[in-house]
């Protein structure tokens, strides 16, 4: 018989775990409902977490761990802060796209289930504002955003639509069938964000 690499089984684990957790929510959501979705034995799931609560938080700490290593290793060689600006953008979209249990996870499910997940999340969030501050600090000293912008209004604004697009565009639309062009997505954001939605006078 061929015994299961110790990682693979916990990947098992924790792909199903995922599922059900973006299914069904934390609290609907039971031990006993894993180890029948990954096909292990209740007391193999023991072998590597300690309780739900514990699988939980690993998910969001490998989410969030993967998203910041997406974002540290990828990289654009150009001087037009837009081109830049919208392969950021895209970055994020993508990463969600790839895995919309994890979006769902993160901006739904997490929420308000307090634990140790308020922290994650938070981390979360402060390394989105600290990207979207870094980039408009950068825009304001090569002249692309103007002088007397309120960053922080402008981070905060910024980072909750892209958050409420990602889950938007990645969960509710995705799960109702509608086919999602990811360029036109970044596209439409990033034309907003530079251009506004005002028609000239």
């Amino acid at each position: 018989m061929r015994i299961m690499d110790p990682n693979v089984r916990k990947e098992q684990i924790l792909t199903a775990a995922k599922k059900l957790f973006s299914q069904n929510g934390y609290y609907q959501t039971q031990i006993a409902d894993i180890h029948r979705e990954a096909g292990v034995a209740r007391g193999t799931i023991y072998q590597y977490f300690k309780n739900k609560d514990d699988i939980f938080e690993t998910l969001l700490e490998k989410l969030y761990s993967d998203w910041e290593k997406l974002l540290l290793t990828g990289d654009i060689k150009s001087n037009d802060y837009m081109e830049v600006f919208r392969f950021r953008v895209k970055q994020s979209f993508e990463f969600f796209f790839r895995d919309p249990e994890y979006c769902n996870l993160l901006l739904r499910v997490a929420l308000g289930s307090g634990q140790n997940f308020d922290r994650i999340i938070e981390r979360f969030n402060e390394k989105l504002v600290h990207l979207i501050k870094a980039n408009l600090r950068e825009a304001v000293n090569i002249g692309r955003v103007r002088k007397d912008v309120n960053l922080d209004l402008a981070t905060n604004l910024l980072g909750g639509a892209l958050s409420r697009m990602l889950y938007y565009y990645t969960v509710i639309q995705k799960n109702a069938g509608f086919s999602i062009d990811l360029d036109e997505l970044v596209d439409g954001y990033v034309n907003i964000v530079a251009y506004g939605i005002l028609a000239k006078q």
